[in-house]
């Protein structure tokens, strides 16, 4: 992980906070910070997941109505769900990262609205269901769809294993 890696987290938040309420497909939004930090931890490993979820979701967080920690909170449980799942099935390298952002898109929108409701006087009927499917099913396929090109992408600019003398 370099220096240069906490500061495209908060360009990646950035990002996520000015386009995720403009973007409409299906009904739903899609959620950017969680799919860069689902691709970070499944090609990176989960020091840099971690500083990614930290970074995005601390900046996604100042910048959008949220309750501070609410999302950092979801995508920090996101990374430990990957890169837990990643021992397990991590050598599924192109099926696994859909699944993952499938599953943790589900885990960390319910996350952030379970803690949204600790600070706020909401409903308590819980996230609806059908919203949190759909976005699951768009997060995933913005992942299947940006596989390819970020793995091109890594391979070409990541540092490679540095020599042991």
């Amino acid at each position: 992980m370099s220096y240069l890696s906490p500061l495209l987290a908060i360009v990646t938040g950035i990002v996520h906070a000015g386009l995720a309420p403009v973007i409409l497909v299906g009904g739903v939004k899609p959620n950017l910070a969680l799919v860069a930090v689902v691709m970070v931890t499944c090609l990176a490993g989960f020091m840099p997941g971690v500083t990614w979820a930290f970074a995005t979701g601390l900046t996604v967080n100042l910048l959008v109505g949220e309750p501070l920690g609410a999302i950092p909170l979801g995508l920090l449980l996101v990374v430990a769900l990957v890169s837990g799942g990643a021992r397990i099935a991590g050598r599924l390298v192109w099926i696994y990262p859909i699944v993952a952002a499938l599953i943790g898109s589900i885990v960390g929108d319910a996350a952030t609205f379970f803690a949204s409701q600790l600070v706020t006087d909401a409903d308590p009927a819980g996230p609806p269901l059908d919203i949190l499917a759909a976005a699951a099913a768009l997060n995933a396929a913005i992942v299947g769809l940006l596989l390819l090109p970020v793995r091109v992408l890594v391979a070409r600019y990541a540092p490679g294993d540095t020599p042991a003398w």
